[in-house]
């Protein structure tokens, strides 16, 4: 998780004067934090990391605001509330002594959920992807000259037979007119009209 400042930190991008850019860009393109502490200090993701990057980019070739906070949050309109925390101490003397035990409350709504659900998905198809390139798996199998010679001859037998059918249409075409110019007049006896 990051804070606004650490935010700034990983964008090192030349585009942003300072630091108080940060807080209009988050609230303008609504880009919300995943949690929110005691102290009202407001933490994001790398879901928001991206989407930030994201964002400066549609910024740097003129987008405004509207257009960016659509195109990043995927036609959500909707503000997404962050989780709301509540600090209790509870005093419990169970012999006599004293002990302190901390209880934490997370509000956590579906959007919450939907959210996390987002970037975790983002960040394994990310490694799937880069696990694949790496790995260069599809790379024998696209390069083999074999697979792509059948292909040619594929290609061609293809447009060879919709040749074909194309002229079997006209011939039933043809002879369907032709067939029409003949009427029936008992058994297997026909005459042509004219």
């Amino acid at each position: 998780m990051f804070t606004k400042e650490q935010l700034f930190e990983k964008l090192n991008n030349p585009g942003l004067a300072n630091m108080d850019e940060i807080p209009g860009f988050l609230r303008s393109w609504r880009i919300d934090p995943i949690y929110e502490d005691e102290e009202n200090k407001e933490y994001y993701d790398e879901m928001a990391v991206s989407k930030l990057k994201h964002a400066l980019k549609l910024r740097e070739q003129g987008k405004n605001d509207a257009e960016i906070s659509s195109i990043i949050n995927n036609g959500i309109i909707n503000p997404i509330s962050a989780p709301s925390v509540k600090k209790t101490e509870i005093n419990h003397h169970p012999f006599g002594g004293s002990h302190e035990l901390n209880k934490i409350t997370l509000d956590v709504t579906s959007q919450t959920l939907s959210l996390l659900a987002e970037s975790i998905a983002q960040k394994i198809t990310g490694e799937i992807t880069d696990k694949i390139k790496s790995d260069k798996i599809f790379e024998p199998v696209m390069d083999s000259a074999k697979v792509h010679r059948d292909n040619e001859i594929l290609a061609k037998q293809v447009e060879k037979l919709l040749e074909e059918n194309k002229k079997l249409i006209a011939r039933n075409n043809m002879l369907q007119k032709e067939n029409a110019k003949f009427k029936h007049l008992v058994g297997n006896l026909y005459i042509k009209q004219q």
